[in-house]
């Protein structure tokens, strides 16, 4: 009992110390109504307007296989995908804040397979590579960060070899090919996505994960 009372002391004067930073203000990463995005909770990803430019992101099966699942985007603005939960690499706050290495886990999916939902880059072609799922979040390849990107919104980014070498560093973008499908994908010619984050209520959270058998 003591120690769960320290921790959540711990915690509160932790958030009251950093929430009066200036420095940390300014790097808090925000949702849609303007409070910041907390470590585990639940959110969807979607882009920074309304429209032409897709929904959230979802999950899709890629190549003729189930498993692993492949991050894409949803054709439609009506569709806030599914949702997703961000962890901290190593942080002492309880809220994201930017260029803090991360990793991502979509959430709120059906089990069509046992494979982990953390995200994860794979190669796809030459000089161009998927986020797809079966990532572990301690492995260099499942590192993520969010970086602020114009105004209020954001872009997410790949940080290779731990963040050790920054300058390789590149935005997610969508790659739409052949047939419309538009994958969450980094690459000489895939342009950094800017995206926005709305926190889900748990009544929200969407059970479906699209196949492409």
């Amino acid at each position: 009992m003591k120690n769960s009372l320290l921790a959540a002391l711990t915690t509160f004067v932790l958030f009251a110390l950093t929430t009066t930073n200036p420095s940390v203000v300014e790097a808090q990463v925000l949702d849609t109504d303007g409070n910041p995005v907390e470590w585990s909770k639940n959110y969807y990803i979607l882009p920074f307007v309304w429209g032409p430019l897709g929904g959230g992101l979802t999950l899709e099966s890629h190549n003729n296989s189930i498993c692993p699942l492949y991050v894409t985007q949803e054709p439609s603005d009506l569709s806030n995908g599914l949702t997703v939960a961000f962890s901290p690499r190593i942080s002492r706050l309880p809220f994201v804040t930017s260029s803090a290495d991360l990793s991502v886990r979509t959430t709120g999916a059906a089990a069509t397979c046992k494979l982990s939902l953390v995200w994860k880059i794979v190669p796809e072609w030459t000089r161009l590579w998927f986020v797809s799922t079966n990532g572990n979040s301690n492995f260099p390849n499942s590192i993520f960060r969010i970086e602020h990107y114009e105004s209020y919104y954001y872009k997410i980014v790949f940080c290779p070899a731990l963040s050790l070498i920054p300058t390789l560093c590149k935005g997610l973008g969508i790659y739409i090919d052949d047939d419309g499908t538009r994958y969450l994908a980094i690459g000489d010619n895939v342009e950094p996505f800017r995206f926005v984050f709305k926190k889900a209520e748990v009544s929200q959270t969407q059970n479906y994960i699209k196949t492409m058998v």
